[in-house]
C-alpha cells in the first residue's frame, strides 16, 4: 500500500526545501516539520477505541488510541536524524532505533549496513524514516534484517520524497510494507539520485563529509 500526502501546506514546505541553494537550518526545519506531518498521517491508521470523559459539566465522547505505545521508530543515519525529530514530537513514547546503512554509488548500487541497533520488534508497529526511496536497495536491505531480527506487526516506511522505481523495488520484496510519502518522482540518474528530488538529504541537513 502507498499514500501520497497532498495536503497543501505540505506540498508547500516540500517545494520550499527542494530549492536549490537552502541553506542546513531551513533544510533540516523543513524535514522535521514534514516528519511531524507523516505522523499525524499515520496516527490516522491506528486503533482507536471510543471512550467518555468526564468534563466540568458533563459527560463527553471522546477516542482513545490503543496502540500508540506500541511503535517503534527507526532511524536511518544519517539522513533520517531530523525526520525522526519530528516523528517523535507527535509519538512521545516510541521506542528508538538505530541502522547505519551507505548505499555504493555505481550500479548496482549495493548496500552495506554498519550499524543495527534496536529493540524488541515482536508485535509492534515499526516505523522507517528515511527522507529518500530512491533505488529501494538500502531499504530492502533494512527490511530483510528486521525481518530476521523479529516479527513486527505492521512495517511502515516514512519518506519526503520515494522514485516510482524505489516503491516497485519494495513492494516487490516486502508487499507488506506501508510506504506513506509526499511526492513520487519518476527518474533515477546513473548516480542512483532521485530526479528532480532534492539532492543528497544528509549533505543538505549537515554539510558533506570531510573524511
Amino acid at each position: 500500500m502507498i499514500k501520497i500526502i497532498d495536503h497543501l501546506l505540505v506540498q508547500e514546505k516540500l517545494t520550499l526545501i527542494r530549492r536549490d541553494g537552502i541553506d542546513g537550518i531551513h533544510f533540516r526545519g523543513g524535514i522535521i516539520e514534514i516528519g511531524r506531518w507523516l505522523a499525524y498521517e499515520l496516527s490516522n491508521t491506528l486503533e482507536r477505541e471510543y471512550v467518555t470523559v468526564q468534563t466540568p459539566l458533563g459527560i463527553a465522547e471522546g477516542v482513545r488510541i490503543k496502540d500508540k505505545n506500541d511503535i517503534v521508530v527507526v532511524s536511518v543515519l544519517r539522513a533520517a536524524i531530523p525526520l525522526v525529530e519530528g516523528i517523535m514530537r507527535v509519538f512521545r513514547n516510541a521506542q528508538y532505533g538505530v541502522v547505519g546503512a551507505s548505499r555504493r554509488d555505481e550500479a548496482p548500487f549495493k548496500v552495506d549496513i554498519g550499524y543495527f541497533k534496536l529493540p524488541l520488534l515482536d508485535d509492534k508497529i515499526v516505523v522507517i524514516a528515511d527522507p529518500m526511496l530512491a533505488t529501494g536497495n538500502t531499504m530492502n536491505a533494512i527490511l530483510d534484517r528486521i525481518k530476521e531480527k523479529g516479527n513486527p506487526r505492521r512495517l511502515v516506511l516514512l519518506n519526503v520524497i520515494a522514485s516510482r522505481k524505489g516503491i516497485d523495488q519494495v513492494q516487490k520484496e516486502h508487499p507488506d510494507v506501508e510506504i506513506c510519502t509526499c511526492a513520487v518522482d519518476e527518474k533515477l540518474n546513473p548516480e542512483g539520485y532521485i530526479i528532480p528530488g532534492l539532492g543528497d538529504a544528509g549533505d543538505k541537513a549537515f554539510g558533506k563529509p570531510g573524511i
